[in-house]
């Protein structure tokens, strides 16, 4: 499951030297698309992902989430096993 990220320009009549006329997408093959399609249609209709979300909520941070992300990574790696992760971002498949 290989991925290429690709930058695209923001705004093509913008400073193009400038890092913030940028943003980032990943290009995915058919199989990563067909995770996508399952974990969408299982999380869908659940508001409980809406309800764990740590960042961009008022009085939340990642700060906690990251640690955590972290530790259980060291964790698993450095006992040799391999660690699979997935992120999402939700907002227009819940709300729309």
């Amino acid at each position: 499951m290989n991925s290429t990220t690709v930058p695209l320009i923001k705004c093509k009549t913008g400073d193009l030297t400038d890092i913030n006329n940028y943003r980032a997408i990943t290009l995915s093959n058919a199989i990563t698309k067909i995770l996508e399609c399952i974990l969408l249609a299982y999380v869908k209709d659940k508001s409980a992902v809406v309800d764990s979300q740590f960042g961009f909520k008022s009085g939340h941070s990642t700060s906690l989430c990251t640690h955590c992300f972290k530790y259980v990574v060291d964790y698993y790696t450095n006992r040799g096993s391999h660690v699979f992760v997935c992120f999402a971002d939700l907002l227009k498949h819940l709300t729309g």
